[in-house]
């Protein structure tokens, strides 16, 4: 729980700054990952914290891969901020985020299109979607 909350802020500074910007800083991500390693290796066992590295790793190769290959479908900033959230929340919970923001962006994505204000081609932020499946992590934490 603890990891979430300190992912959502995280978030909520990077949404503002890839909508601003179109990027995400290093900085911050690496602030990140050392707030949330110091979390794990507190609050977690040596094996749970080095399965978290481990799928971090493994979701860090995946996405990257498919950056290489679609460098505007999916971007390194947005692939590295995918595998902080995977390890600090760990695979089952990432899924959940992933899912949720692929939908919320799906969603805006197709209301723009038809209200004509971007084209096909227009790049959407992908943190402020990331931050959204966050507090539905959140909330349904809290509600469980």
């Amino acid at each position: 729980m603890a990891n979430a909350v300190i992912l959502f802020g995280l978030c909520l500074y990077l949404s503002w700054v890839d909508f601003r910007h179109r990027r995400i800083p290093n900085l911050a991500l690496g602030v990140g990952f050392v707030l949330i390693s110091i979390m794990e290796y507190v609050l977690s066992s040596e094996r749970e914290w080095l399965m978290a590295g481990f799928f971090a790793i493994l979701c860090l190769l995946v996405f990257g891969w498919i950056s290489w290959h679609r460098p505007r479908a999916l971007g390194m900033g947005d692939v590295k901020l995918f595998a902080l959230v995977c390890y600090g929340l760990g695979v089952h919970d990432f899924v959940v985020v992933l899912t949720v923001a692929s939908l919320a962006a799906m969603l805006v994505s197709l209301v723009l299109l038809l209200i004509r204000k971007v084209s096909i081609k227009c790049e959407v932020p992908f943190a402020p979607f990331v931050t959204i499946g966050l507090a539905v992590i959140l909330y349904i934490s809290d509600t469980s």
